[in-house]
């Protein structure tokens, strides 16, 4: 049997090892597609599953998977027959991820999800009609030098596989084939890997639950947050000030209502120029401002003062990946993962609410740090004067 699978820091379920009737199960489609350039049908992959004392279904039943309304999404599918003796048992990007064999395969699928975003992002469109973008399989194997792969004549039945590209379903013209780009490919610019192509499709397909948000009393809250942080600091540790705002310009901003998209925008630049600014005591440069705040603390605190610490820390981090969205088009996937911590979703419709939102959960990430710091500095006092 082939060794597995990607990383073990993989993080999204498709992607996370294999037990080994899975990956069993993986090989010997895999097996069969790359000695005859074709999906095997049910009956062979249910009969090599029986020579090795496995229940076909049970097993298939065990993939992960991730699934919303009708998509249901896994390792490996089965075409329109079900589960008749000939039906073909086909995988799926991700399942080619586990298995090293497949590398060139799932790569020659992002460099073409790359070449159709690109395609649809770069058209003539015309104000009063709509303009279908349509490319043939020959200009884009020409295009991308797929010829030599050995699994390109099997390129459309994989793309029309992939939730990213069957909206644009290839269709047979004579020898050839045509495939139109659809709108939905704007969630897979400039896709790296197989991981960000699953992470791109679950927050895509799946996104994660609003929270609900806390509220701001005041609209001075988020300021007064980062000062009473600022003290806490500058009284337990005995050091520089912790917090060092920008122009009294730019800090007012962060107590004003945010009525457009680019007053929103406005607001999270002001304020992670403040998050960025924290002045952090022996900090190494390299080190992001978090992820220094973190280490500085976890020296200090203990281990069950951080268990609270750290979201509040992340919470701090996602700002920065929200802010990012609004200045660069490829950091929308991350925003759209990071706003249901913030109780919001993607895209942002009411930016009012939306900064509301960040502040109420800023001041509040902001008020755990400064009570574990408090209540830290209290603990150790009492130790000490309880020493004879």
């Amino acid at each position: 049997m082939h060794r597995t699978p990607p990383s073990a820091t993989a993080a999204d379920p498709l992607l996370v090892p294999l037990t080994a009737p899975q990956l069993r199960l993986l090989n010997i489609v895999g097996d069969a597609v790359l000695e005859n350039l074709d999906w095997p049908i049910y009956q062979y992959v249910e009969g090599r599953m029986d020579h090795y004392g496995l229940d076909i279904d049970e097993v298939f039943g065990s993939l992960p998977y991730l699934s919303a309304q009708h998509l249901h999404y896994s390792l490996l599918t089965r075409d329109r027959n079900g589960t008749t003796e000939d039906s073909r048992v086909k995988l799926t990007v991700a399942g080619m991820g586990h298995l090293p064999s497949f590398t060139t395969t799932s790569g020659m699928f992002l460099r073409v999800l790359r070449e159709l975003r690109k395609r649809r992002a770069t058209a003539t469109y015309n104000p009063t009609k709509v303009i279908e973008v349509v490319i043939s399989g020959s200009e884009l194997i020409d295009t991308l030098n797929l010829g030599a792969e050995p699994l390109v004549g099997m390129l459309p039945e994989i793309l029309s596989g992939e939730p990213a590209t069957w909206h644009g379903t290839p269709t047979r013209i004579g020898d050839d084939w045509t495939l139109t780009c659809s709108r939905w490919l704007r969630h897979f610019g400039h896709v790296r890997d197989i991981h960000d192509y699953v992470e791109r499709l679950r927050a895509w397909i799946m996104p994660d639950q609003p929270v609900a948000a806390p509220t701001v009393a005041s609209p001075l809250e988020l300021v007064g947050a980062l000062d009473y942080l600022d003290v806490v600091w500058q009284l337990e540790f005995k050091g520089r000030p912790l917090v060092v705002l920008p122009s009294a310009e730019r800090t007012a901003r962060l107590a004003f209502d945010a009525n457009s998209a680019e007053e929103f925008d406005s607001r999270l630049s002001a304020l992670g120029e403040v998050l960025k600014g924290l002045r952090i005591p022996g900090r190494d440069k390299a080190v992001g401002t978090m992820a220094a705040l973190e280490q500085y603390l976890s020296a200090r605190l203990g281990p069950e003062p951080m268990t609270r610490v750290k979201p509040a820390l992340d919470k701090l981090q996602l700002v920065t990946q929200i802010r990012n969205a609004g200045q660069h088009v490829d950091a929308s996937t991350k925003a759209a993962r990071a706003l249901p911590s913030f109780g919001l979703t993607y895209p942002i419709s009411d930016h009012r609410l939306a900064w509301g939102a960040v502040q109420a959960h800023v001041v509040e990430a902001l008020n755990v740090i400064r009570d574990e710091i408090r209540m830290s500095g209290a603990a150790t006092n009492k130790n000490a004067a309880s020493q004879p």
